[in-house]
């Protein structure tokens, strides 16, 4: 029983990724697996050397500072930390849900797009591949792919109606699927979890009662339900088609209840070949 395997999950905010990732990992251990869950944000603040955390945690604070940049918040502009330990400790992030904010300016996303993708690099070299030559199963909640499409669909929004913009956000969307679609980013095993976006916003609420940043177009200056829907459905569409692309396994998950889509979206994990292998070996 051992051998490595990367394991990704991908889907629209709230349809149960995270629940999914957590009940794989709990299963694999109890038979014995070595697991590790690895997750940009899982290694901002846990005990890390220098490098690859520094330069991970600049990078993320970044990825907001742009994502905001040009931003307008009660008339002023937006002024966000420049110092990652201020942003942690001042809870920017959930600051930045309650703040109403005029919208950034298009460059900003689009750049943190980017920012993405060198952070995501770093992470897949210097701790999903290292944890992999140890013999450990990797379980990441959530494919990056998600917020880096997520940034580029908030500037192609601000972009509308102008088509060289309009192009360039074309243009990232191409690279940052063929990017995490390259062997050294791609997981072994990809689960898209697909599935309702009302039944996701309803499960989102009854979590947190609240929309996170990047859950809706909230950087574009649009909030609420109706943006949540219109982002999601986005991200949705454009998910199935990598998917089918990467030749990920699919989990569709409907209204039977929490239990009954855990067990599914389980027994369809746990019997695909990359699994089966080292479960039986």
């Amino acid at each position: 029983m051992s051998g490595s395997l990367y394991v990704s999950f991908l889907g629209v905010d709230g349809i149960g990724k995270t629940t999914m990732a957590t009940a794989l990992a709990q299963t694999l251990e109890a038979a014995g697996l070595p697991v590790r869950q690895i997750s940009w944000r899982g290694v901002l603040d846990a005990p890390a050397p220098a490098w690859p955390q520094d330069a991970l945690q600049q990078l993320w604070l970044e990825t907001f500072r742009l994502l905001y940049g040009g931003a307008r918040s009660r008339g002023e502009w937006l002024s966000l930390p420049r110092d990652y330990r201020e942003w942690r400790d001042g809870d920017w992030e959930r600051r930045l849900e309650e703040l109403p904010v005029e919208a950034a300016r298009p460059s900003g996303p689009l750049a943190a797009a980017l920012v993405e993708l060198a952070g995501n690099l770093i992470l897949a070299d210097e701790m999903i591949r290292p944890a992999l030559r140890q013999g450990e199963i990797v379980i990441q909640e959530t494919f990056p792919f998600k917020h880096t499409l997520k940034e580029i669909l908030i500037g192609r929004r601000l972009v509308s109606g102008n088509g060289e913009w309009e192009g360039v956000a074309k243009a990232l969307e191409t690279l940052v699927t063929d990017f995490f679609g390259s062997p050294p980013l791609r997981p072994d095993l990809g689960i898209l979890v697909d599935g309702p976006v009302d039944l996701a916003y309803e499960w989102r609420m009854s979590q947190t009662g609240r929309l996170s940043v990047l859950e809706d177009y909230g950087a574009a200056g649009d909030r609420g339900m109706e943006s949540f829907r219109a982002l999601q459905e986005e991200t949705a569409r454009i998910f199935r088609s990598a998917a089918r692309q990467w030749g990920w396994a699919v989990h569709r998950v409907d209204d039977s209840g929490l239990e009954s889509n855990v067990r599914r979206g389980l027994d369809l994990i746990l019997d695909q070949p990359q699994l089966r292998g080292i479960i039986g070996g």
